[in-house]
Parts: structure tokens; C-alpha cells; sequence
């Protein structure tokens, strides 16, 4: 016979710190006690396998010994609950897995494909005499509530009427969960219904469990057998009351504290971004697109703070961003490379969106919710808080403009249909890649009407990078020479006797795990502070140099065509970069160089929404062609073998401008391929 006190003394052995934090927050934050499997069947393995079998008996008895429990005064934790989580898997199934012999507590594992709108259900129904007034109290079963068959008082059949304000009521929602494809083998989903009643409405999150549609979860709760309605045979379906529910997702392997070392020790070095940046996809050629590209998902991964004034203005932190490019250049490569590295990420793509309802929200009627609307939060919903890749958005939905509200200002997705409301959060990074219309870009014709995104939703990116497929001899070569060697690397590494710390082409300078602890850790805690002396400087380069950009395309004919002129976006472009590279380095203030990378980066993005390719200052102060940053760089390399030159010396001699030297030499530096930096100028 289990005693209350031994249960209460497993409570203190096991979850003493979980209590005492139930008590600070009983009622209004938290109900509910979650205890672990494992726990206790280490405690008592007999009481663990009674709760499968008996978890009504069970769970009464762990939630009696809760509110026995010894604690101050003027705390009480009666009507607290208990909820078992963490099944073993010949425990866990699948919805299609279910069978006539499961019965007890289980828990089914899916994708929480529908979840209807809160209602309220009665668990006391406290019913009326209208003959005599006299009240009789029924308490709700597993088939619902139903009628008094006597009046206690006349001992008449009725009639009867539910008072409602002395009738107990509590939250009720019902959802289905489905067998993932990959499990089910059918292209029908199998599923099971079922309920919630009371606080497991709300797990999940802000919006509770309707917020969370679409995404795998695990039900904990107890079968029920349910007749079937409109069946002339006497037909039973399997119901699940649940009452538990856990996300699998949220339950994130991002170690911070055991790499916390690590990333602090790289966030101090002055390479940190580009460091990160070589870690993206080390498989992929960095030609100049790709440098930029790489660069600016270190700012994306990263993001800068969200700020929130009491007067309701929002700056948002989220950085959005969209590469286009032809076919067969990398795209895949690199999305897949950011997505490892973020902490949180949706990968989708838009040809699986039939409308823009797959990005935001949709109100669906259908014979689930007995008639009812039930929503479903798109991925923008889903991925609040992190960062959502959407693929193909060329294939994709023509309204996808209807998402501006959900990636910019107070980022949110407000949806009404059928009386219900529902206002959730898409605080994302959107970053969106896709095809020219045609699938190449035409070399004569301009880059935003081969683009096909509407601009107004262009103009929310904080930055577009277009690339073309072009032939050139010495880039061809090493972008096969590197897909080459990168594909022998892997293969060696899982058939041959190559070891990971061999790696070269397949290098990354930042440990994935690393990489993810460190932005997952910068998100969280890292704000850095943003001083007015640092406005002066984008003031002027934002006035001198990146407007100038506008008269100097318009007057090659080409500035009405590019799909994001140079507008007052790209100071906050900056703003939010160099808050971002602040934040890589762990720094409580953002400095002069965090703005100066950001500058580069954000007039390179400007440029190369003009023409497809990497700004190069030279060419547009020149109105020439560019040298390939290959042949740039490898020119600079024989200009000072064997020589002793200030930079300024090698721009002369490679005909260059000063900053673009001056970055190319900081790079070279950083692959071995030049000693140190030279001097910067002759002194005067």
C-alpha cells in the first residue's frame, strides 16, 4: 500500500527545488507538478509500472501527497496536479502504432496537425429543479455530463436547467495528432483525436497549444473508446484525455555551459565573424557573392536586440534577407550550412505553401472541430524567436507580400475568421532564396523584373545578393577543385581512415556545437549598447557615399531598376549588422570597428542589388569592369613578392582603390597567403 509519506519523502529526495518553485508561482503562473518516468522508477519501480496501469489511482495518490506537503504557512497547494512525462519508448507510439491491447497511460508521438480554438467545458454541472429550485450537482464522466434522472427534492423527473454561475467550469480544447509520413508509410496520415481540459490548454507557450499547430509533440494521457456518430453499426474510435504535452523541439541540444570556454575564447579574437563566416558551408567556393553572403549570415544568425518604447514605437532586431541566384550555384549548400548553425530554425519550401496561410496563419472550417474554425500558425509563427529559410520562393505563393506585417515592425500575425481571434508573435529572421523568373538571369535585361518578388516585400530584406552564373576559367577551376576535394574528404571520412581533425577542404574553423552555443548564448544575454558618437560616421558615409550610389546607377540607366535603391533602410541595415558583430565578440558596447565592418558589408549589398555582382568601389568611381576578386587578390599576391610596400603603394600598382586593398590584404593575411599586413600609408 502506498503511504502518503513515502511519497512526499520522494518528492523531497527527487524535486524538493521544482516545489519550492510551484509554491512562489501557485496559482496564478503554475498548477502543476511534472514528474519524470525514470524518476521514479528508480524510486520504486513497482509504483512506476501501477501508474501506466492505474494512472488515475496513481496520480490522485501523488497529487494528495503534494498538498500534504510541508511548507510555510501561508502557502497551499491543494488543487495542484501532477503530470508524468518522459515514457519510455516501448511506452511512446505512434498514432498509427495503436492498438486494441493499449490501454493505461501512454504517450503518442506526432505532428499536432489541428487544435481548435479555447472553449469551456463544465466539470460539475450543478442543475436546476424548475419545479422546486432544489439544486443537484453532477459531476462530469468520460461520456460527458447528463441530466439528473430525479429531482432530489420533489423527486420529480424535471425539468431541469443549468445554473451556470454555480456550475464548475474549465478550459477545454480538442486537437489531432498525426503519424509523420516517414512513419506511416501512406500518404494518408493516420491520427488520433483527442482533448485537454484545464492548464494543458495552455502549454506551449504564450497563445497556448493552438500556437503550436503543425509542429511534433508528445501526448501523455489515457485512452478512451468513443461511439461513433452517423453509423448504422455500433462502431467505437479511440479517444486520447490528455494530460500532458511536450515539444521535442524545445528541448534544444545547445550545451552553452559546455562550450561556454570555447566561444568566449573565439569572441575575443579580431577575426570572430569571419571565422564564423568560414564555418557556414566550408564545402562551398567563396567567389565574391559568396563572401558577402557568408558575412551577412553572421549578422542574420546573430541579430541585434529588439527594443520596445512605451509609446508602442518597435525597432526591430530580426535581420531578413533574400539570395537569388541561377541554378546550381551553391544556394542549397549555404542554407543548409546556416541552418546547422542556428539554434532555431524552420527549413521550408514555398512550393509546399499553397498560400501565404503556410507562412502566417489560417482559420480552417472542417468537420474536426464540429463545425468550428480551428487555426493554424504558419512558420513565421512557428519559428518566433529564431530563424526561418524559405526555399524556392520564386515557386511559391504571388501574394507573398501578404507576410510584410509578420516580419516587420511589431512582427505579428493577427488573424480573424468565424468569431475567432488570435494575435501570435513571428519575431523571426526570414531569409528567402530562389531562381531568377526564368531560371537564369539575362545579361540584358535589368535584375529586379527577373527577381519576381514584389518589392514591397524586397524592400523589408536587409540586403539582396543576386548572383550570375558566369563563366570564368580560374574561378571554375577552384570551384571545382574545392566541390572535388571537398566530396574525397567525406568519403574518406566515412569509408577511408581520414580522421576529422585531417580535414582541409571540409574545414570548419567553428565547431558547429560551438557556433550554436555561442549565438544561442549572444541572443539571450548579450545587448550591446549602441552610443550617438557612433551615428556621426554612417551620417556621412550613409550622405557621401551610398546615396551617390543612386545617382551613379541612374545615370548608366540603370537606378530605377534595382529592386532596393538606396534609401534611409540601409542606415538601419547598418545599425542592426553592427549590433549584430558586437554581439559575435560578447561585447557590451558596440565600437568603431563593429560599424566599419557593417558599412562594408551594407554598401557591398546596396551595389549588388544594382548589377548581380560584389561591389567594388573602383568600378564605380571608374564606371569599368572589375577584376574577379580571385584575379585581384592573386595580383596583389606578385605585386609584393619581394618587395617592401605600404598599401596605398599596392592600390597604385594594382590600380585599385585604397579600402578595397585594404580588405583584400586583411583577408590574405588571414589565409596564410601574405605574412602581415603592410604599413597602412607613408607618413607625411
Amino acid at each position: 500500500m502506498l503511504e502518503t509519506n513515502e511519497i512526499i519523502a520522494f518528492f523531497r529526495d527527487y524535486y524538493r527545488d521544482q516545489v519550492a518553485e510551484l509554491a512562489q508561482k501557485y496559482p496564478k503562473e503554475k498548477t502543476t507538478l511534472r514528474v519524470a518516468y525514470s524518476d521514479v522508477f528508480q524510486w520504486d519501480r513497482d509504483v512506476a509500472e501501477d501508474w501506466l496501469d492505474q494512472p488515475e489511482t496513481i496520480r490522485e495518490k501523488f497529487e494528495g501527497a503534494l498538498w500534504d506537503y510541508d511548507l510555510p504557512a501561508d502557502v497551499n497547494l491543494e488543487g495542484a496536479t501532477v503530470q508524468l512525462v518522459g515514457l519510455d519508448d516501448q511506452d511512446t507510439y505512434y498514432p498509427n502504432e495503436l492498438s486494441t491491447d493499449n490501454s493505461g497511460y501512454v504517450a503518442v508521438r506526432g505532428d499536432l496537425s489541428r487544435v481548435t480554438a479555447k472553449d469551456e467545458i463544465p466539470l460539475e454541472a450543478a442543475y436546476e429543479c424548475v419545479r422546486c429550485g432544489t439544486m443537484t450537482y453532477i459531476p462530469r464522466s468520460k461520456n460527458g455530463i447528463r441530466e439528473p434522472n430525479e429531482c432530489q427534492g420533489c423527486e420529480r423527473q424535471g425539468p431541469f436547467q443549468i445554473d451556470s454561475q454555480k456550475t464548475k467550469w474549465d478550459d477545454y480544447c480538442k486537437l489531432r495528432l498525426e503519424t509523420p509520413p516517414d512513419h506511416s508509410g501512406t500518404a494518408n496520415a493516420e491520427h488520433i483525436d483527442g482533448y485537454c481540459i484545464g492548464e494543458t490548454v495552455h502549454e506551449g507557450g504564450e497563445h497556448g497549444l493552438i500556437s503550436r499547430a503543425g509542429q511534433e509533440a508528445i501526448l501523455y494521457g489515457t485512452l478512451e473508446r468513443q461511439e461513433k456518430e452517423n453509423t448504422d453499426e455500433a462502431l467505437y474510435e479511440r479517444v486520447l484525455k490528455v494530460q500532458a504535452v511536450e515539444f521535442p523541439n524545445d528541448n534544444d541540444n545547445v550545451d552553452i555551459e559546455a562550450h561556454k570556454e570555447r566561444f568566449k575564447e573565439l569572441s575575443k579574437q579580431e577575426n570572430a565573424v569571419d571565422l564564423l563566416a568560414e564555418s557556414v558551408a566550408p564545402a562551398l567556393y567563396q567567389t565574391d557573392a559568396w563572401e558577402t553572403a557568408m558575412e551577412w549570415a553572421v549578422a542574420y544568425l546573430f541579430a541585434a536586440p529588439r527594443i520596445e518604447l512605451p509609446d508602442g514605437t518597435v525597432y526591430r532586431g530580426d535581420i531578413h534577407g533574400a539570395i537569388i541566384s541561377d541554378y546550381g550555384m551553391g544556394k542549397s549548400m549555404f542554407s543548409h550550412g546556416v541552418e546547422n548553425l542556428s539554434p532555431k530554425c524552420i527549413r521550408k519550401s514555398a512550393t509546399a505553401l499553397s498560400s501565404d496561410v503556410g507562412l502566417t496563419a489560417a482559420a480552417v472550417k472542417d468537420d474536426f472541430g464540429s463545425g468550428q474554425y480551428t487555426l493554424k500558425p504558419g512558420i513565421l509563427v512557428r519559428g518566433n524567436g529564431g530563424h526561418v529559410i524559405l526555399d524556392e520562393i520564386d515557386k511559391g505563393p504571388s501574394d507573398l507580400e501578404s507576410i510584410n506585417d509578420a516580419i516587420e515592425g511589431q512582427q505579428q500575425v493577427n488573424k480573424e475568421a468565424g468569431g475567432l481571434s488570435a494575435t501570435y508573435n513571428s519575431r523571426v529572421g526570414l531569409l528567402a532564396l530562389g531562381n531568377p523568373q526564368e531560371g537564369k538571369f539575362d545579361a540584358n535585361t535589368a535584375i529586379a523584373p527577373q527577381i519576381g518578388v514584389d518589392s514591397s516585400l524586397l524592400s523589408r530584406f536587409d540586403g539582396i545578393i543576386t548572383m550570375e552564373d558566369i563563366a570564368d576559367e580560374e574561378v571554375d577551376a577552384h570551384i571545382a577543385e574545392q566541390m572535388g576535394e571537398g566530396y574525397a574528404e567525406a568519403n574518406q571520412l566515412e569509408y577511408g581512415e581520414l580522421e576529422e581533425d585531417e580535414l582541409d577542404a571540409l574545414e570548419s574553423p567553428v565547431d558547429p556545437e560551438v557556433a550554436r552555443a555561442w549565438i544561442k548564448h549572444a541572443r539571450e544575454n548579450c545587448n550591446p549598447i549602441f552610443e550617438k558618437d557612433l551615428v556621426e560616421d554612417i551620417r556621412d558615409w550613409y550622405a557621401n557615399e551610398v546615396r551617390q550610389l543612386n545617382k551613379s546607377f541612374a545615370q548608366e540607366g540603370e537606378g530605377e531598376d534595382m529592386p532596393v535603391p538606396a534609401t534611409a533602410r540601409v542606415v538601419m541595415w547598418t545599425i542592426r549588422f553592427s549590433t549584430a558583430f558586437a554581439r559575435c565578440h560578447l561585447r557590451e558596447r558596440v565600437i568603431q570597428s563593429d560599424v566599419d565592418r557593417a558599412m562594408k558589408l551594407a554598401k557591398r549589398l546596396v551595389s549588388q542589388n544594382w548589377d548581380g555582382e560584389k561591389f567594388d568601389a573602383g568600378r564605380v568611381e571608374s564606371n569599368t569592369t572589375s577584376k574577379s576578386q580571385e584575379k585581384r587578390r592573386q595580383e596583389i599576391v606578385n605585386v609584393l613578392e619581394g618587395n617592401t610596400l605600404t598599401i596605398s603603394q599596392v592600390a597604385d600598382e594594382v590600380r585599385e582603390d585604397y579600402d578595397t586593398v585594404r580588405e583584400d590584404l586583411t583577408r590574405l593575411v588571414e589565409h596564410g597567403k601574405v605574412d602581415k599586413l603592410p604599413n597602412e600609408r607613408y607618413e607625411a
